[in-house]
């Protein structure tokens, strides 16, 4: 059955877009919007799964019409080989559909492990779009139809792309809603064993400016975290364990470095693979690290203009106190007598009424309820240093 046409198919359409706003609770929504959308188009089912945006993984799927018990085997395993996945971060448009077939052929599909998992729900076609808000990935919201019926027509392909972009505001409306006081993006990037960059997400790319990833690949210790200081800020930066439903599988790779990614010429979807054991591969090659601001950092520069710090005292006490670097090292960075940054950090010294580097960290980066002074104040219970 094809798209209902004129008002009627436009009321339907702005029917789901109401209900995608109006109801609160989420798996109830995605049940009425499911339900709406069979009024439009014909299809057996669907699934919507939320997709962690620090770190670009699939999480456990919301069905509709299929059994929830194939989410699990999904997420461990047959996500890595979809054709939907393979494309990679930089392929998607955020809130735009894409037909499983304009992405990989029967032939294609039928040599794949994916097969195994297209049979379990059962489906032999589908529409799929990444939904998301403010530029980040939210969820992945896609619709099936079994082998006897056609393909999804050109139509009910327009009718999910008019529905996607609703779909990503609302869901990033209600997670802010959840977290108003949400912290920052995490910053994520893939790179390859040699250090070179194949992905940063939107804040790795706010972060990591004029070149500076190649920082951030440097400060990642042999195990554990590791602290990086960019533009004034100190961030910490982590190795990401590759799953299998991690959406950076096959980012940047070329199809002609790995003898099993196959090209499937002619579709947009580029490459397939075929087994676990490959896709395994793939994701050995990649090191994918997080970066994430220090929350007690966020606003240092105020805390230092709290006690009437200049903007250059303000400058010199973060590279020169903060970030660890000796006198010398931070008149190098900022081309300034290393006098004048001695002279920089005694008055910053006087104005925080500290004596030393060691107290000054523990007074500005100390506990998150200490109270601050006044402007230009001495702490209490410490008297006014000398000038």
């Amino acid at each position: 059955m094809g798209v209902n046409g004129g008002i009627d198919r436009h009321e339907r359409l702005l029917e789901i877009v109401n209900l995608v706003y109006e109801i609160e609770d989420r798996q109830q929504m995605l049940a009425a919007l499911f339900e709406e959308l069979r009024r439009v188009f014909v299809f057996s089912s669907g699934v919507l799964l939320p997709i962690d945006p620090a770190c670009f993984e699939l999480q456990e799927a919301l069905c509709f019409d299929c059994p929830a018990e194939n989410s699990s085997p999904y997420l461990e395993h047959y996500a890595a080989l979809d054709p939907y996945v393979l494309r990679g971060p930089a392929s998607f448009d955020l809130n735009r559909t894409v037909r499983l077939s304009d992405l990989a052929g029967a032939r294609e599909l039928a040599r794949s492990e994916f097969a195994d998992f297209m049979a379990m729900v059962p489906y032999r076609h589908a529409l799929a779009a990444v939904c998301g808000f403010n530029g980040q990935p939210l969820a992945a919201f896609s619709v099936h139809r079994s082998g006897h019926r056609g393909d999804f027509t050109a139509d009910e392909l327009a009718t999910l792309d008019s529905i996607a972009p609703h779909l990503g505001r609302a869901l990033g409306i209600r997670r802010l809603l959840a977290d108003p006081a949400q912290r920052e993006a995490v910053g994520l990037l893939a790179f390859d064993d040699r250090g070179q960059v194949l992905f940063m997400n939107a804040a790795a790319r706010r972060i990591a400016v004029d070149g500076t990833a190649s920082l951030i690949f440097a400060a990642l210790p042999p195990k554990g975290p590791g602290v990086v200081c960019l533009d004034l800020r100190r961030y910490r930066v982590g190795r990401l364990p590759w799953r299998a439903a991690s959406l950076l599988t096959s980012v940047e790779y070329d199809a002609s470095e790995a003898g099993f990614m196959h090209a499937v010429s002619g579709r947009s979807g580029a490459t397939m693979v075929r087994n676990w054991r490959d896709a395994q591969c793939l994701g050995a090659k990649l090191l994918i690290v997080g970066v994430v601001p220090f929350q007690r950092r966020v606003d240092v520069l105020t805390r230092l203009e709290k006690y009437g710090l200049s903007r250059r005292e303000s400058t010199i006490t973060v590279h020169g106190v903060l970030s660890g670097l000796a006198n010398a090292e931070v008149a190098r960075a900022l081309c300034i007598s290393e006098e004048t940054v001695k002279s920089h950090l005694r008055e910053a010294y006087r104005k925080i009424g500290v004596g030393n580097r060691q107290e000054l960290v523990v007074r500005v980066l100390g506990l998150e309820g200490e109270v601050l002074p006044g402007r230009g104040e001495p702490p209490v219970g410490r008297p006014p240093a000398r000038s």
